[in-house]
């Protein structure tokens, strides 16, 4: 009789070792994949950041926007030829160095661009979609398309 108690306590032991290894390693796996869903939830692809950041250059007026001088009024959409400068660039979007979101902004009929500070020229940058605009030049309005190149980071 004692043998067979001992063989039972052996026996128990041993299960619940190896259910604690197996709880272990589950609950391992469970933590593990809900890190991975929250990192997949939060992520913001760069080239998302890059388009949300490339808004502000036709939609502000301390960037390219036309504004009013008076009224007051920016009208988004509308690039003041007269802004579309180096000097205004460094105004408006200045990087701290090449790892950051850098642009190069071309107006394709006009035949201009301007680049961030630190955008590298390299023979294949990250093109975001061209977007048609308008430009103001003077007292004159036309149509143009607004090219934008993208550097995520070197």
């Amino acid at each position: 009789m004692l043998k067979k108690g001992q063989f039972d306590v052996a026996r128990k032991t041993i299960y619940w070792m190896l259910a604690g290894v197996v709880i272990a390693v589950v609950l391992l796996a469970f933590v593990l994949i809900l890190a991975d869903y929250k990192y997949d939830l939060t992520y913001i692809s760069p080239n998302l950041k890059a388009s949300m950041i490339s808004l502000r250059f036709t939609n502000i007026p301390e960037c390219f926007a036309y504004q009013d001088e008076e009224t007051g009024r920016v009208y988004p959409g509308i690039i003041d030829l007269s802004k579309f400068t180096e000097e205004q660039m460094e105004n408006c979007y200045k990087t701290n160095s090449v790892s950051q979101i850098n642009f190069k902004l071309k107006l394709q009929n006009k035949g201009l661009e301007v680049l961030t500070n630190n955008y590298r020229n390299n023979p294949a940058p990250n093109i975001l979609t061209p977007v048609n605009i308008l430009v103001k030049d003077g007292e004159e309005i036309s149509g143009d398309i607004l090219e934008y190149g993208v550097q995520l980071g070197i």
